[in-house]
């Protein structure tokens, strides 16, 4: 029984000494040696100069500093940039399970420090005006208990002292669960389901959105379209983490 009750305090209440990546030990760092060797290897990837993605493994970029994806290349976004401190995979997608699904709230500070990192490489992300979390449906929010994009995002404001906002944007109704649909099916899922609460506070904006992982780009889209037809003058996004492409 004092087993059971141990196991179930440290479920709640992790180590201190746990590594918020991996949970592993960490010897008083912020992430244990494994989990720095490989955060640190993200930061030497190639990433599409647009939405972020990273390429894949094995990949060759003839022009590693400024080359776009397929997708970008043919296709225009209603965002200028978007970046994520690291590809949807690993250790970052462990971690983003355990916070998004498992109820690992605390983890909101490691990731929003991952991200921040990332942010600082591109000083357009450190100057935006306003930070706005991908927003939940109420029954989604109901269900999950918090807005695991609030939470990143009120961090990540924090931490780069910008203004973030959790009211400004809504989601109005439940959509079908992205992961089954392809791009197409899930820019059709989500059309009308975001809305501005207050145009005012955006128009003439540069805005920051806030979401765990980017993918396909069909969320980030749907926001900064909403974002954009009131107003907003640039916007950017800041994940952290980002899908692969080839």
């Amino acid at each position: 029984m004092l087993s059971l009750w141990k196991d179930l305090l440290n479920l709640i209440y992790p180590s201190a000494v746990d590594c918020p990546l991996c949970g592993r030990r960490r010897q008083g760092k912020d992430i244990c040696d494994n989990c720095h060797s490989i955060v640190s290897g993200y930061k030497q990837e190639l990433y599409c100069g647009r939405c972020g993605r990273f390429t894949g493994k094995g990949s060759v970029i003839p022009s590693v500093s400024s080359h776009f994806c397929y997708t970008c290349r043919k296709q225009k976004w209603p965002f200028e940039l978007v970046r994520a401190a690291g590809p949807y995979e690993g250790i970052l997608k462990e971690a983003i399970h355990r916070f998004k699904y498992l109820g690992r709230r605390g983890l909101a500070f490691n990731l929003a420090g991952l991200m921040v990192e990332t942010a600082r490489t591109e000083p357009i992300l450190t100057s935006v005006d306003l930070v706005l979390p991908v927003p939940l449906s109420n029954e989604k929010l109901r269900l999950r208990g918090f807005n695991q994009a609030a939470l990143l995002a009120e961090e990540v404001g924090y931490m780069l002292q910008i203004p973030m906002n959790s009211k400004l944007l809504i989601k109005d109704f439940e959509t079908r669960p992205q992961t089954s649909l392809n791009r197409t099916d899930r820019e059709q899922n989500l059309r009308g389901a975001f809305r501005v609460t207050n145009a005012e506070a955006i128009n003439g904006k540069n805005i920051m959105i806030i979401d765990d992982v980017f993918t396909t780009g069909s969320t980030m889209s749907s926001v900064a379209l909403v974002i954009r037809s009131v107003g907003a003058r640039h916007v950017f996004g800041l994940t952290v983490a980002a899908g692969r492409y080839f």
